[in-house]
């Protein structure tokens, strides 16, 4: 991408539009230089245009910003182009939008990009993106917020969320919005069954039950079989992204920290197939207090991918005698593994790329950050920016890699098991996992993923 160009395109009517939004990006972007790129469709209202200009895009997130009048037959030019955002606007015009109001539609046109999730009640698919079975799908969000993510809560997982409202249902898969405020929608057969609450100091409890079902079975395997050209721009996008930062300075190597979660593994894959082995290289921090069941899965997958891991240890349990548990006022832990990871940089690097698997639906402070940034002397790009946690899901699955096993086992995020992010029923969840933490436990949840590789 030549450094002109931006990662997302802004679309608007006129150049008195333009303006407006460019007021709004200065101000609420004031870091994404040369990231947000905004253009007229020179006045033109028909879909047709519309689709033209899109076609002209390569490579980028598009979000078209269109006044209340200006919508009509527009929303079919984001039909099977999962990288375009098609947003009415409450307004007549574009310019007719408050700053703040503008800035928080162009996050829910980057928000709807990874929310596009379908129920294909016919084939028991959930199926990422329109398809050639669209006008018998059901899009399963259509209330978009900057902070929703969306996932699948697979296998043994299934039985720890329905254990909660005690429930005896018979599937495979349970679809999961995350929204905010502890706050869980989950879908079975593509249908809101019940509203989950996961408080931070107490035990996760549900209502609003409805629409139960008594079996439902979803294909997963066909369901990312379908979802594979939705899954294959975005991924052209974050080569096209993980390139451009590599492009801007002289590096030596592509640093990957790879936690054993999905969105890190992922940005390894991405990594490799944007730059290949010689110069990614994965670092692992073992702080001693990780579950057996990551380290199994860390050295399993880079067998899978004949990537050599750097595996940087760091006994934390030997400052807990001095400073006690850390907790969310001293997270210590986190400095000491910060650490940790800079030193094996600095062994093998030293002009380092940092790949990090950093998420818009993780927090405010991630969803303001750039794609690519500075910190600390370093250049960090986050390619998976505007994934959801199901993309990353299919994307390792296609990819013939499993998901971790700590991930089937309940756990929406991994860490050590003295975490003090942990919530009142990850803490639970960690003593039965601590209690099963062996190599054949590890290798039977593997297979249980077997029939969802594709």
């Amino acid at each position: 991408m030549d450094r002109a160009e931006g990662i997302i395109t802004i679309l608007v009517r006129a150049k008195k539009d333009r303006d407006v939004v460019r007021h709004v990006v200065e101000h609420y972007y004031k870091d994404w230089e040369n990231m947000i790129d905004i253009e007229t469709l020179e006045g033109a209202r028909d879909a047709d245009k519309i689709i033209e200009k899109i076609r002209t895009l390569k490579n980028r997130y598009i979000i078209v910003l269109l006044g209340r009048e200006e919508c009509k037959g527009a929303e079919e030019a984001s039909y099977d182009r999962p990288n375009v955002s098609i947003v009415r606007l409450r307004t007549s015009k574009v310019r007719n939008m408050r700053p703040l109001e503008l800035f928080v539609n162009i996050e829910k046109g980057k928000a709807d990009m990874r929310l596009r999730v379908f129920w294909i009640g016919s084939h028991k698919l959930y199926v990422l993106g329109y398809s050639r079975y669209s006008r018998r799908s059901r899009r399963i969000v259509t209330r978009l917020h900057p902070l929703y993510d969306i996932y699948l809560c697979l296998e043994r997982c299934v039985d720890e969320i329905l254990r909660i409202p005690k429930l005896d249902l018979d599937t495979n898969c349970l679809l999961v919005l995350k929204r905010v405020h502890d706050e869980h929608d989950i879908y079975v057969c593509g249908r809101r069954a019940l509203e989950l609450i996961i408080p931070e100091n107490d035990a996760p409890y549900a209502r609003s039950i409805r629409n139960l079902v008594d079996k439902c079975i979803v294909d997963i395997g066909e369901s990312i079989k379908i979802s594979y050209s939705f899954l294959m721009i975005h991924e052209n996008i974050c080569k096209t992204i993980l390139r451009r930062a590599y492009e801007e300075e002289d590096y030596d190597k592509v640093i990957v920290p790879w936690s054993g979660g999905k969105d890190s593994t992922a940005c390894l894959i991405l990594a490799l197939k944007t730059f290949g082995k010689d110069v990614v290289c994965p670092i692992y921090v073992d702080t001693g207090l990780d579950y057996n069941l990551n380290r199994l899965y860390i050295n399993y997958v880079s067998n899978l991918l004949k990537v050599d891991t750097i595996i940087e240890k760091i006994d934390i349990s030997d400052y807990i005698d001095v400073r006690g548990l850390p907790t969310h006022d001293s997270r210590w832990c986190t400095r000491l593994k910060l650490k940790a990871l800079k030193r094996a940089i600095d062994r093998v690097s030293s002009r380092p790329l940092i790949v990090v698997g950093d998420r818009d639906t993780e927090s405010i402070y991630r969803l303001k950050r750039p794609f690519i940034r500075r910190f600390e002397n370093v250049i960090q790009v986050a390619p998976l920016k505007l994934w959801s946690s199901i993309m990353v899901q299919y994307y390792l699955l296609l990819n013939k890699i499993p998901l971790n096993p700590l991930y089937m086992l309940g756990f929406y995020r991994l860490g050590c098991f003295i975490c003090p992010a942990y919530r009142y029923y990850e803490l639970d969840l960690a003593e039965k996992v601590l209690r099963i933490d062996d190599e054949s436990t590890f290798l039977d949840l593997l297979r249980e993923q077997s029939c969802l590789i594709y």
